[in-house]
């Protein structure tokens, strides 16, 4: 144990912010796979619905903090020498600032507000969220978790695939 706290102290603040960062990241995985799940236990269930809006919020929050961390460790990315400047100053790497990170900075964005806005629907409907003449609204919840899911799924991997080749 001494030497894990050892460990984390010698890591520097950027370090230890962007792996913060990657545990948020993980988190949400955590958390979408549980909001799936009550998603589908809703119905049968008496507490899954009140069980899935606490975890669309906690998700919701999450994902805020995701892009709130993300956007301060863009400050280590940018900075003169950083990543940023590996990356545009070689004509074969570019593309990875161009284009890989450039749609992971807009494409983070998403998530949070599909995840808001299913949190309303569920939230707002409360007990008849399970009748069927609500099946669209209950539809566009699970779309928006399976959506989510795979725009931060395509966001972690063009982070990881840019970290890879110009860490910060």
């Amino acid at each position: 144990m001494a030497e894990l706290i050892q460990g984390l102290s010698k890591l520097t603040f950027w370090s230890w912010l962007a792996d913060f960062h990657g545990a948020l990241a993980m988190l949400s995985l955590i958390l979408f796979g549980a909001g799936i799940v009550l998603y589908f236990l809703s119905d049968k269930i008496e507490d899954a619905l009140r069980w899935l809006k606490i975890t669309l919020l906690a998700l919701f929050a999450d994902l805020v903090l995701l892009d709130i961390f993300g956007l301060t460790i863009y400050i280590p990315y940018r900075a003169e020498g950083g990543p940023r400047t590996i990356l545009k100053g070689s004509e074969d790497l570019a593309w990875l600032h161009n284009i890989i990170f450039e749609h992971k900075e807009f494409l983070a964005f998403a998530p949070p507000i599909l995840i808001l806005a299913a949190l309303v629907i569920v939230s707002q409907m409360g007990g008849k969220f399970n009748e069927s003449q609500n099946k669209y609204l209950r539809l566009s919840v699970i779309t928006s978790l399976i959506l989510s899911l795979i725009f931060v799924l395509v966001v972690a991997g063009e982070a990881v695939l840019v970290t890879k080749i110009a860490p910060v």
